[in-house]
């Protein structure tokens, strides 16, 4: 059994204000660096991961140590996952923070719902504390993304995702409400209506409203 314990992670959760926009140089080496892990990785996931490690730009470490991660096996896999989700804890932005994470967040949802629950809730709470509604939004909506194909987890998020819709408003929060549509309708349906009405009135929202079979009558404005 592994010692990897979610809460442990996430329990000295604190925003770091001394962690700023890394040189261009660190943001370089990290692009080139997590390219090289994503070509090694399914050969040999033990040196993709040792590449990872080194790459000082936590954003991506953070993807790069999930990339190793996914083909990795055994204690080694959850060990990476947790270095992975450290890596995020160095953002210095809560969307930042939540966003990263969805990538060690998709692996660790295929190896165990329980241990991705208990991120996904801790996660949702660190996207909580994001006071723009889009800037929430879309991080939650990277979370989303992450556990598509586990209903379970998605519903965990999805109320968050909604609430920060609706409490926003525009072209960009439209488009976030259009592109994780089908996602809400797996989880959680009854949040379907709000969000379709939530939507500009054009065409796309007619569309979404039109997928709505059975779904009661649209509230009235």
């Amino acid at each position: 059994m592994s010692a990897f314990d979610p809460k442990r992670t996430f329990e000295s959760f604190h925003f770091r204000d001394d962690v700023f926009m890394s040189e261009l140089s660190i943001i370089r080496d990290g692009v080139l660096a997590r390219s090289r892990v994503w070509e090694m990785a399914s050969d040999d996931p033990k040196a993709a991961a040792e590449v990872a490690h080194r790459i000082r730009h936590p954003w991506y470490r953070c993807q790069a140590l999930a990339r190793a991660a996914e083909f990795s096996s055994g204690p080694i896999r959850y060990k990476l996952l947790e270095a992975a989700f450290s890596a995020a804890k160095e953002q210095s932005e809560q969307n930042r923070i939540v966003t990263v994470s969805s990538w060690p967040l998709r692996v660790l949802a295929d190896l165990s719902s329980e241990r991705a629950a208990q991120v996904a809730r801790l996660l949702v709470d660190v996207a909580e504390t994001e006071p723009h509604n889009l800037r929430r939004a879309h991080a939650l909506q990277a979370l989303a993304n992450a556990v598509a194909g586990h209903p379970a987890l998605l519903s965990l998020i999805v109320p968050a995702l909604a609430s920060a819709i609706l409490g926003g408003g525009g072209p960009r929060i439209d488009r976030v409400i259009r592109d994780t549509f089908e996602l809400v309708r797996v989880s959680n349906p009854e949040l379907l209506r709000p969000l379709a009405d939530h939507h500009k009135s054009n065409r796309q929202q007619e569309r979404l409203v039109a997928s709505l079979v059975g779904a009661g009558p649209r509230r009235r404005c």
